[in-house]
């Protein structure tokens, strides 16, 4: 009896397939781990490289490189997606493969040796992205101040592009992430009014630029615009004059002490649109320069 037993149980084991839960579990922590799992380490490999190239395209899409909403949203959805794909095939392939040889202990030691690895090539992009964000080229910023309101309201998440301004002149009308004059370790995000050997003059709230009103549709307007005024000044050169949306609550470019115009070399980056709001409807607004500017 004892010996049918032992040959019942050996049975039970030679036609038992690796488990669907584990695989899948696996790739949960790492995509391509639940097919080695399985055996099936080429196809793992294959799916994890697809994984690796859809992280760093999120990654680069957080920088100046694509700094478009649509293409951060793309791309997350292209790395969620592609994720659960691949759960679901280690899922499907776990239950019809046939039995496997137990490896033990050493079967073991080849998935966290490969969970290793792969945990280091995944987060490489995100250290990069970090030693980006430190070094002023990842712009996924957050509006702090309501000085930009109505076009970025506090706490909004928005894309900015890093290298916009390497091979263009500043332009009126651009929303511009910036060193602070006074205070180069201080970010700010204002739009540029006007450029170098502009006159600029604020009366009501609203800007004269070379003896012209302009057209603001951005603007709310101000319960007492006199606040805002400003008598006609140049805009020195090398520097761009900004302005805060919220021309009653900003310290901008009309503060010559605690502002004042902005220098080139301190410009960062154009802001693009909206990418995490808590109005639904303003993700991927854009916020770049108004066409009749």
């Amino acid at each position: 009896m004892a010996l049918m037993a032992d040959f019942a149980a050996s049975g039970v084991r030679e036609h038992r397939g690796p488990s669907a839960w584990v695989a899948a579990l696996l790739t949960v922590l790492t995509p391509g781990l639940g097919h080695l799992y399985i055996g099936q380490a080429r196809r793992g490999i294959t799916l994890f490289i697809l994984i690796l190239i859809a992280d760093t395209l999120l990654m680069f899409a957080m920088m100046g490189v694509l700094a478009r909403f649509w293409m951060f949203a793309i791309s997350f959805m292209l790395l969620v997606g592609l994720w659960l794909y691949i759960v679901f095939d280690a899922i499907r392939r776990a239950r019809r493969t046939p039995p496997l040889p137990d490896h033990g202990q050493s079967g073991w030691a080849t998935y966290v040796t490969a969970f290793t690895v792969a945990c280091l090539l995944i987060a490489w992009p995100f250290l990069y992205g970090w030693h980006a964000h430190a070094s002023g080229r990842l712009l996924w910023l957050t509006a702090n101040s309501p000085s930009m309101e109505p076009t970025l309201e506090t706490g909004e998440f928005f894309l900015a592009d890093a290298s916009y301004y390497r091979g263009r002149a500043p332009m009126r009308g651009e929303v511009v992430v910036y060193r602070h004059p006074k205070q180069t370790e201080v970010r700010s995000i204002k739009r540029i009014i006007a450029v170098e050997g502009d006159r600029i003059a604020i009366k009501g709230g609203h800007a004269i630029v070379n003896g012209i009103t302009i057209e603001e549709p951005y603007l709310e307007e101000c319960a007492d615009g006199s606040v805002s005024d400003m008598p006609e000044v140049q805009v020195p050169a090398g520097h761009v004059f900004v302005l805060g949306d919220n021309r009653a609550n900003s310290v901008d470019s009309r503060d010559t002490l605690a502002h004042g115009p902005v220098p080139l070399a301190n410009l960062i980056g154009r802001v693009t649109d909206v990418a995490i709001s808590r109005h639904l409807m303003r993700m991927g607004r854009w916020i770049g320069t108004p066409s009749n500017l």
